[in-house]
């Protein structure tokens, strides 16, 4: 129970950080990108944990960084380099153009 109230806690952490590294961002590129990736991985996040509460139906989304499979961690590594990036430049203040 304590585990999985980490993990959630680790989630939301997690995605307090992305929207938060999109509203420091300078840019309106890096802003929206930062908070669309990170409203994918809230997005994900949510329907599995609603669908494993029953709170909704299940569908074939993966948790991020939990579920086995190549493709699945291999994205979510991605998405989260992607919003590391942004952080960086948005630190720096640099434009991407």
């Amino acid at each position: 129970m304590q585990g999985g109230f980490g993990i959630i806690l680790a989630y939301l952490l997690f995605i307090h950080r992305g929207f938060k590294i999109a509203l420091t961002c300078e840019d309106e590129f890096g802003k929206l990108l930062a908070a669309g990736l990170t409203l994918v991985l809230a997005l994900q996040t949510f329907v599995i944990i609603g669908g494993v509460t029953r709170l909704i139906p299940l569908t074939g989304v993966t948790l991020p960084f939990v579920s086995y499979g190549g493709s699945s961690i291999l994205s979510n590594f991605i998405l989260v380099g992607l919003l590391l990036s942004i952080s960086n430049e948005s630190s720096r203040g640099k434009r991407y153009e």
